[in-house]
């Protein structure tokens, strides 16, 4: 008798279950665990599925459909790698299918989707691009660039969600079409190169030059191209590079093709980075740095995890290059963590000086398609031993991991919110490296409060370095009360005057300054100065961001532009007026009081890849420019020996948020953004504009204490029952009806409080109540040390089903987020 295999797929999208499939017996030695198959789902649309088990027990019940086919043999999730992802979605309670999302890039997930294009004959129809607006015209330029692209695609290359309005435009004037089309698997980059057909004695070369005096343009083509080869020592060029560099007429290069010269082959390239360092060796240790690594390795005999507390340019990148050498020594992987894209644009130089092509890098802004060449390398037979990457890097297949470096630690970068999964990079770095038997080396100069208090109960090991390398002094902090200076008419635009004259002093001395805004936009909101309504976005509860160079208004929550209205829409008779302003506004000032300084700005609303920070870098680092001015991309792990002025324009910012995490998020940044001066030669100096000047946090930053911040802060988190002494579990509803939303939250806390009793908070409406129209409340449960939180979970989970499944319930979406921030 015929025994029939089944399969358990994991489907990528949010199903709490895996489903069955039939395995047809030409795919019986091909389908294993961690394979990626094609599999039909709801309405007979296709999906890239993973393996989860197989079996020989038939579904009860249905008829189960069959693998369609396996998208590559010999190509799986390992089960070790599989069984991180699980944990991924055991612990953050999110569904495995939205978890195998997040890990695979989108080259490598085969879905129907839908897909756009320009349609035959769009000029004909579009006869003066003067019709369209400004938006439309920036998706017809996608659409040319790209031919055919899916929406989610558009928006990701325009980095705006408000392109539906203008795509339906161009589909009613027939410019673009639609079609349902299916995601091409991932496809290797292929290039045409342009080489010789063979080898030329110098006489055959003669005999061709003379046979080609009539036709110019071959004549100089093949003379400009002996002359580049040999100078350059290269066999041949991309077909682009050859027009560019040798000539412009492709006719020529044709003619050339085609009497035996020169010939045009297809090759498959890589679409991943090639180092261009020189490699140089280890730099030496320093003595303290000496001492701090013999202290890790010593604790690495009985711990798996350290944490390294070094204050800002004492050199804790020299001890992480020397761990991944042993490392590397002992034949084993490495995962660099790094809490920004932008960070790993000085990272991936420094270590690439020292470990050349070895280092791989991993990130979001990368294009799909080399995401999805870089996870096919890492599960192949030659990966690349460093890793150096953002938090999605902890998807990527590992499998010799022997250490795993989490830079930054305190950065609540490392946490995703939306969407799911909503795990922390950092603690699924840690699960990882423990699942992996690999080191992991946690390193702050700020550490996170659950690290350090890990780090005194001697869960993990500890180890400090107190000084700057070099003995470089930290930089002075001044703070100067802005409230003052406003009352006393003596600013300078968003400038006190002791600011101005730092940034005055230190132009002239031909040094370089940051200046610190955590707010994008020209200003952060605009208010009546009449009845004081502030202008707040039609879908989301939330102020909207003008831009002064577009003259509109833009919500950083769903997209959504909109213009400025000529008077207030509350009274009908007051103007808005800006008010607090943001690194544009900033960027307008400095212009203005130092018309001779170069500037630039760092924020998302300008670094839109990496490319545009990795030269903005290069210029600042190279001296090109005089003044930077960011938001909190500029406050950690950047290095730049000739800033000597840090300026904090307002720090009061930071800490307006009802969470009490505000003060050590404040202090964190404070610290983390004064780090960047005078990090080589002379004393740097900080400028920090305020105007509250008795805060408890300037106090502290004052002394630069971490462990007397730690310990004021952390004696009320215990006292209330806060982080690091307990653990969080967010509970969000979300219903388009405010009154709907309001009755089932209050249902679900009453159902919570039946055993949860106190640890249960709320519900109460988190700081932005209404997001892309759907309204929101939240509901905290505090779990202290010591309750078991799978079962904690479980019961979350069981009373949300039973109350998605009641009348007072139904249309309600509820999500969790675990240990939120």
């Amino acid at each position: 008798m015929i025994r029939l295999l089944y399969a358990d797929v994991i489907i990528p999208l949010g199903v709490e279950s895996f489903f069955t499939y039939s395995v047809p017996e030409e795919y019986e030695h091909s389908v294993t665990v961690g394979a990626l198959v094609v599999v039909s789902f709801v309405k007979n649309k296709r999906y890239t599925g993973v393996v989860y088990a197989l079996h020989t027990n038939p579904p009860v019940g249905f008829e189960t459909k069959p693998i369609e086919r396996v998208i590559e043999e010999g190509f799986a999730l390992s089960g070790s790698h599989l069984k991180f992802l699980l944990w991924l979605s055991e612990y953050y309670m999110t569904p495995p299918g939205e978890v195998m999302r997040a890990a695979l890039p989108v080259s490598m997930r085969l879905e129907s989707y839908t897909s756009l294009s320009l349609v035959n004959g769009w000029e004909e129809r579009l006869v003066d691009e003067s019709e369209l607006s400004r938006e439309e015209k920036e998706i017809m330029g996608v659409f040319r660039e790209r031919g055919e692209i899916c929406m989610a695609e558009v928006e990701k290359l325009l980095r705006r969600k408000d392109v539906y309005v203008a795509v339906r435009a161009l589909l009613e004037k027939e410019i673009i079409g639609i079609k349902e089309s299916v995601d091409d698997l991932f496809k290797p980059k292929i290039e045409r190169l342009v080489r010789w057909k063979r080898k030329f004695t110098s006489e055959e070369l003669d005999e061709i030059l003379d046979s080609l005096k009539r036709a110019r343009a071959q004549y100089k083509m093949l003379c400009d191209w002996v002359y580049y080869s040999d100078e350059h020592r290269v066999e041949g060029l991309p077909r682009t590079e050859f027009i560019q560099q040798i000539g412009s007429s492709a006719s020529a290069l044709k003619g050339l093709c085609e009497r035996g010269v020169l010939e045009i082959v297809v090759q498959e390239v890589s679409r991943l980075e090639v180092s261009k360092e020189e490699v140089e060796d280890v730099h030496a240790l320093s003595g303290a740095q000496e001492k701090v690594l013999g202290d890790i390795q010593g604790y690495y005999k009985e711990k798996d995890c350290v944490l390294l507390q070094g204050v800002t340019s004492s050199g804790k990148t020299e001890i992480y290059i020397h761990l991944i050498q042993e490392t590397l020594r002992q034949g084993k992987q490495v995962l660099y963590l790094l809490p920004e894209i932008a960070l790993t644009v000085q990272i991936v130089k420094r270590l690439r000086r020292v470990f050349g092509d070895q280092v791989g890098v991993y990130h979001s802004g990368m294009a799909d398609s080399a995401r999805a060449e870089m996870w096919r390398k890492q599960n192949g037979t030659n990966p690349y031993p460093v890793v150096l990457g953002v938090r999605s890097s902890v998807f990527l297949p590992y499998k010799q991991l022997g250490l795993v470096i989490v830079d930054e630690e305190h950065e609540s970068s490392y946490k995703q919110k939306e969407p799911a999964p909503r795990y922390n990079g950092r603690d699924a770095a840690i699960m990882l490296g423990k699942m992996s038997g690999a080191k992991i080396l946690l390193g702050s100069a700020t550490p996170s409060f659950e690290s350090y208090q890990n780090a005194l109960s001697g869960k993990y090991g500890f180890v400090q370095l107190t000084t700057r390398y070099g003995e470089v002094m930290m930089p002075e902090l001044l703070f100067v009360d802005m409230k003052e200076y406003r009352r006393k008419k003596m600013m300078k635009g968003s400038f006190t005057p002791v600011l101005y004259e730092e940034m005055k002093r230190v132009l002239e001395s031909g040094m370089q300054v940051i200046l610190f805004q955590n707010r994008r936009g020209y200003s952060t909101y605009l208010q009546c100065d009449r009845c004081g309504s502030i202008l707040k976005c039609k879908h989301c509860d939330v102020s909207m961001t003008y831009y002064r160079y577009r003259n509109t208004l833009n919500c950083h929550y769903c997209g959504s532009l909109r213009a400025v209205p000529a008077v207030c829409q509350e009274c009908g008779q007051g103007h808005y007026v800006n008010r607090t302003p943001g690194t544009e506004r900033i960027e307008e000032d400095v212009k203005q009081y130092f018309p001779e300084a170069r500037i630039a700005r760092m924020d998302l609303d300008v670094m839109s890849n990496k490319a545009k920070f990795r030269a903005l870098i290069d210029d600042f680092e190279s001296g090109n420019l005089d003044v930077l001015i960011g938001t909190q991309m500029v406050s950690k792990g950047l290095d730049f020996e000739r800033v000597k002025l840090v300026g904090v324009m307002d720090a009061d910012s930071l800490m307006g948020f009802p969470d009490f995490r505000a003060e050590e998020r404040a202090y964190d940044m404070l610290m983390q953004v004064s780090g960047r001066s005078g990090r080589k030669g002379e004393r740097g100096k900080v400028v920090i504009q305020v105007t509250d000047m008795q805060s408890r946090v300037y106090q502290l930053v004052r002394k630069e204490n971490y462990r007397e911040f730690y310990t004021q802060l952390s004696q009320e988190r215990e006292m209330f029952n806060y982080p690091p002494f307990s653990r969080l579990i967010q509970v969000e509803l979300r219903h388009v009806d405010e009154v709907v939303l309001r009755n089932a939250a209050n249902e679900l806390a009453r159902l919570l409080r039946e055993r949860l009793e106190r640890r249960v908070c709320g519900p109460a409406e988190p700081d932005v109540s209404r997001v892309r129209k759907m309204y929101r409340i939240q509901i905290l449960i505090k779990a202290e040390q010591g309750l078991s939180l799978s079962k904690l979970k479980a019961f979350l989970k069981q009373k949300s089903d039973e109350l998605v499944k009641t009348p007072i319930g139904r249309g309600v979406r509820i999500y969790f987020d675990v240990d939120p921030l």
